[in-house]
């Protein structure tokens, strides 16, 4: 069953999706429930009927998938382990292998995930996969700053990277 708040969501999205103006909009919402013209002043069975309307007027509530929620996942996934490889290039890492870098992403995880890590990177979807390369990437940065000993390093992650490859290179 649907909550009041989730109906007026879905009615605020067909209001858009139908490009209904301020005042048309209004009056569907008077035409539907007699003497209310606001979502927030209805009851749920209202809001139900208003949906109703909606929905014989051509408005269809689609709703979003687990994949199109994790857009953009598999980029940050990459990049992942892009990283992960040139850290073990770079000699900060000793195993470049799926099952060391699926350790990493089940630790990080762990604290976000309700004490269970994510067991595979390509597990990891949104705001997890995000986490993952943050910590990857200061990890990384750390890395670096270190092994070239300075006291006053860069402030970002892709300025050290630049140092880092010219120090290497000289």
């Amino acid at each position: 069953m649907a909550t009041k708040a989730h109906l007026i969501k879905l009615i605020h999205v067909a209001r858009r999706k139908l490009q209904l103006d301020e005042e048309t909009y209004r009056s569907l919402l008077a035409c539907a429930v007699p003497g209310k013209n606001s979502c927030r002043d209805m009851s749920l069975p209202e809001l139900e009927k208003v949906l109703s309307d909606f929905k014989s007027k051509g408005f269809k509530p689609t709703s979003t998938s687990a994949k199109s929620q994790a857009k953009g996942a598999p980029g940050v996934t990459d990049k992942i382990r892009a990283i992960w490889h040139t850290m073990h290039r770079e000699g900060f890492i000793q195993h470049d292998t799926a099952e060391a870098i699926n350790g990493y992403v089940k630790r990080i995880t762990h604290n976000s995930n309700g004490g269970v890590g994510i067991a595979r990177l390509d597990w990891l979807r949104g705001s997890d996969a995000t986490v993952v390369l943050e910590s990857l990437k200061r990890w990384h940065r750390r890395c670096m700053v270190e092994a070239m000993a300075l006291s006053d390093p860069p402030r970002g992650y892709d300025a050290v990277c630049r140092q880092y490859r010219q120090q290497r290179r000289q």
